[in-house]
Parts: C-alpha cells; sequence; structure tokens
C-alpha cells in the first residue's frame, strides 16, 4: 500500500509540475515583440496595463513550453482538441523556450502532432521576460479577444479547466 502511494505521489508530481527550464538565454525585457511562426507569420505582442494587444479578433491562449518538457509534450493533444473545438474563437500559439533550431522545431511539431501556431525565435524570450520572466514550463495564459488577462496555469492544467476558463471569455 505504502508503494501504492508513492507511486501515484510522483504520477501526480509528474503531471502537474513544470518543467524548469535549464537552457533558455538571459531574458530582456521589451515592451512590444515580434514572434516569428513556424509558418511564416509574424505575430506582434504588446504588453498593457490590462493584458496584451495584439493583431486577432479571437481570444489567445499562449502557451511556454520546451521540446525535452515531459508535461509539455503530454498537454498538446489536448491543445490540439482546444484549438479544433473553438478555432473560431480561439488562437494557441506555443512559445518555444529553448534554444532550438527551425528544423528542430518543425520536427518536434510532427512528432508531436501539434495543430497549433508555434513560434522559435530569440524574442520567444523577450516576450518571456515582458511577461514575467517565465522560465517554468508549460505556462499557459488566456486573453480575451480583447487582450485583457482572463487566467493562466503553471504546469500542465487539466482540459476540462482550460475549457471552463476560456467559456467564460467566449
Amino acid at each position: 500500500m505504502k508503494n501504492l502511494i508513492i507511486f501515484i505521489s510522483m504520477i501526480f508530481i509528474l503531471a502537474f509540475a513544470g518543467c524548469k527550464d535549464k537552457t533558455s538565454k538571459p531574458l530582456v525585457q521589451d515592451d512590444k515583440v515580434e514572434l516569428s511562426a513556424t509558418n511564416g507569420d509574424k505575430i506582434t505582442i504588446k504588453k498593457t496595463a490590462n493584458g496584451l494587444q495584439y493583431t486577432s479578433d479571437k481570444a489567445l491562449l499562449l502557451t511556454f513550453f520546451t521540446t525535452s518538457c515531459v508535461p509539455c509534450k503530454a498537454q498538446i493533444p489536448h491543445l490540439n482538441n482546444l484549438q479544433a473545438h473553438y478555432a473560431d474563437e480561439l488562437r494557441i500559439v506555443a512559445v518555444m523556450l529553448d534554444n532550438t533550431t527551425l528544423e528542430e522545431v518543425q520536427s518536434f511539431i510532427t512528432d508531436t502532432k501539434i495543430e497549433f501556431i508555434v513560434t522559435y525565435d530569440n524574442n520567444n524570450f523577450k516576450l518571456s521576460a515582458t511577461l514575467g520572466n517565465i522560465t517554468n514550463v508549460p505556462y499557459t495564459a488566456i486573453y480575451d479577444k480583447n487582450g485583457d488577462y482572463a487566467a493562466h496555469y503553471v504546469g500542465a492544467a487539466p482540459e476540462e479547466m482550460i475549457e471552463a476558463d476560456l467559456k467564460r471569455i467566449f
């Protein structure tokens, strides 16, 4: 029985604890950040008093993660589900916080079957700094269609919890 409790505790810690990004570069804060997506899009995000300013008429879910983070990888199918279900109202953008090339990120996208936007360059670290020096991943933040902050999660969050918060802002 004691071993079962230890085993369940370990699973819980792995599933809901975040990973500490040990590879990120020194963080530099910037007001306005232009992110490069793997699909060639440029996404400009500016921090405001209540959240973010970005060019979209949809709610925004930013998820910060690394290619080596197990809880991050476990969240991908759930984020794919949310993107598919709320495609008309939601834009999910993954912000990579590790030092990988475009080719490595594209391989990661293929291997993990990501179906949402992924950004990959050094400006990701600037966005992390602008939003409070995010280094623990996964870190997920939700903003409504006006850019106002709605919710955030440190560590892997259940799909149902994210969905409940999304329904509050739609």
